[in-house]
């Protein structure tokens, strides 16, 4: 019997392998960390953190404006990209990408493994 945790895994390696993929994660939205790719350049638990930390402000911000969730937030720098996207009610799936890559294309594969994500926390 596969374990969730290889499931989970899986969808990260797949993910990853549809484009430039430094780092990938799924966390609770508490922040706590369940599982990610490997990093040399930080921590992924503080990685982990920090984004529940950024999703949980931007939820209270889009409840008070427009009593809406965010379905999603992209972060775009010079060089990166910072995406989550909800996994369920209580998981995101976060991504950390080199800009080359299209926003949107990685935003649409990424809504596609939040949902994979969800059924297998599910189970």
């Amino acid at each position: 019997m596969v374990k969730k945790k290889e499931m989970l895994d899986k969808v990260l390696f797949d993910l990853e392998s549809a484009g430039d993929v430094e780092l990938s994660a799924i966390i609770s939205k508490h922040g706590l960390l369940m599982v990610s790719t490997d990093s040399d350049t930080f921590s992924n638990e503080t990685f982990a953190a920090v984004t529940a930390t950024l999703y949980m402000s931007a939820e209270s911000t889009t409840i008070r404006l427009i009593d809406e969730l965010p379905e999603s937030i992209v972060i775009e720098t010079g060089t990166k990209h910072v995406i989550i996207v909800k996994a369920g009610f209580e998981a995101l799936l976060i991504v950390l990408a080199d800009n080359a890559y299209s926003p949107d294309l990685l935003l649409s594969g990424m809504k596609s493994a939040g949902e994979k994500i969800a059924g297998i926390l599910k189970q």
